[in-house]
């Protein structure tokens, strides 16, 4: 049976005081000095300011609205709200975070009698992206609590405990019902004194090194609630807010005690080093892949900027889809079934997202690779008749050899990094003279990552081969101080 809670609110009026005493029409950052609640006050309603009670041997912050009392913002558009905002981490590399710790007691929601305009929310992760979508300051999920009537001791029909919800964004810059999902946590009582923590940030994907996830996690009376937020490679930040927000009918009332705030920034430097210029060579025929005009031809001579390629990104979301580049035009372009194969050399620069232009790359066994039109089981080929086509056909013709247009690896070392021997077949050192901590990542000539490892040592030693077949890979080391160096290996 719920009871009142010693710094409840029980003004039967929900309306702004007349006086205008809280109207702050000059700035929402309406605050006490040397507030115990961390973070910088976004005041939009005129019904009440952020104040501090002193209940249950502990100082609290208090937070209250009610419906219709945002002053500050144009009729009937946002919501009521007393939020504070935390500086954001504007990193995105593996580490970055964001993360809050409180204790909350709730003590009333917004209610309209409507399940899906009751609740007010507590506190919220927020994060802009690339892209487009959706409002400049888009929030990401939304920490909901929604009110469970029970009798007070006079019988009276009162807010006893609330259902939290996770209010959470379908993709990036979701609002409404088709861009954002909720999703039921757990229930607490009214006055329940509730550990909190709320973290927001990157990691990276356990299933693929190549990529990270971008990720809300929260801790509510400890119970875990993780989420990894859609589209992590569009996410540009991270950040929270709490407080209180939302309240289309009654008023909300939040306390929070115990606040702290911690973020750690660390830069994006495991983006993957710029691909290869190299030249594609047909294992049936040796003869090479070449732009000439806006057709492609095979020749015999692998000299010439006509032979040379990019295979690049090709920027389709979710996907390992490539273009394979021209240097002297643009992505080749493939028409047409089995009854009327073609390949057109475009002007289109890559990345290009156009479904008659991406390519899925197969790495074979023996370290040459095979070009899928998409997924559509057709082949780049070099045919019988010396065109260059896409067939069904998987054999010797549909296999490619890939080929840096510099095989020396002398002129790509930078500042004392150096592999050792080069080539290499069973085994391989790099040395890092002054590069002490550093982060090493390998890749193949597709800007795949085939190893990565870090080192508190100036060399280090490979002996595991297993992942390298014949071939080059490209080596990024990144130094303590985040400076970048390149060089080159060689695996026969």
């Amino acid at each position: 049976m719920a009871q009142t809670a010693p710094d409840e609110d029980t003004n039967p009026s929900i309306a702004c005081p007349t006086s205008g005493g809280f109207q702050n029409n000059n700035t929402r950052n309406v605050d006490i000095s040397n507030p115990d609640n961390v973070g910088t006050v976004d005041d939009r309603t005129c019904y009440a300011d952020y104040y501090e009670t002193n209940v249950y041997n502990n100082t609290w912050g208090a937070y209250n609205i009610t419906f219709n009392s945002n002053h500050w913002d144009a009729p009937n558009t946002l919501q009521p709200r007393i939020e504070r905002s935390l500086p954001r981490s504007q990193e995105t590399g593996v580490g970055s975070f964001a993360r809050f710790t409180g204790t909350l007691r709730i003590l009333e929601a917004g209610n309209t009698g409507t399940f899906g305009s009751t609740g007010s929310y507590f506190m919220q992760t927020k994060g802009k992206h690339t892209g487009g979508g959706g409002p400049n300051d888009p929030a990401i999920c939304l920490y909901l609590a929604r009110p469970v009537y029970g009798t007070d001791t006079n019988g009276n029909q009162v807010q006893v405990s609330f259902d939290i919800w996770r209010e959470q964004i379908n993709f990036r810059g979701g609002s409404g019902a088709a861009g954002r999902t909720e999703v039921f946590l757990r229930n607490v009582l009214k006055d329940e004194i509730v550990d909190i923590v709320l973290e927001v940030g990157f990691r990276q994907d356990p299933n693929d090194p190549n990529l990270k996830i971008h990720y809300s996690d929260a801790t509510i009376g400890g119970q875990v609630f993780n989420w990894n937020i859609p589209e992590p490679e569009r996410g540009i930040e991270s950040g929270i807010r709490y407080g209180v927000y939302r309240v289309k009918g009654g008023r909300a009332q939040m306390r929070w005690a115990n606040t702290t705030y911690q973020r750690v920034e660390i830069p994006d430097n495991n983006t993957q080093p710029t691909t290869d210029i190299v030249r594609i060579k047909n294992v049936a025929t040796g003869e090479y892949l070449t732009s000439s005009g806006s057709s492609i031809v095979a020749s015999t001579s692998g000299s010439g900027s006509d032979k040379e390629w990019e295979i690049t990104a090709s920027g389709v979301a979710n996907s390992n889809y490539f273009n394979i580049d021209s240097q002297v035009r643009g992505v080749i372009r493939f028409t047409g079934g089995s009854s009327s194969p073609s390949l057109v050399s475009t002007n289109f620069a890559p990345p290009n997202t156009d479904t008659d232009k991406i390519w899925t790359v197969i790495e074979n066994t023996d370290g040459t690779f095979t070009f899928e039109t998409r997924n559509l089981n057709r082949y780049l080929y070099h045919d019988t008749n010396n065109t260059i086509t896409h067939s069904a056909n998987l054999d010797d013709r549909s296999k490619w050899i890939v080929e840096s247009t510099t095989l020396s690896t002398d002129d790509f070392v930078k500042s004392g990094i150096k592999v050792y021997p080069n080539p290499a077949v069973d085994s391989f050192t790099i040395s890092m003279e002054n590069v002490n901590g550093a982060s090493v990542q390998i890749y193949n000539l597709l800007g795949k990552l085939i190893y990565q490892t870090v080192s508190s040592e100036s060399k280090f030693y490979v002996n595991n081969m297993d992942k390298f077949d014949s071939g080059i890979y490209l080596v990024k080391v990144v130094g303590t101080n985040n400076e970048i160096y390149h060089t080159k290996l060689i695996v026969r």
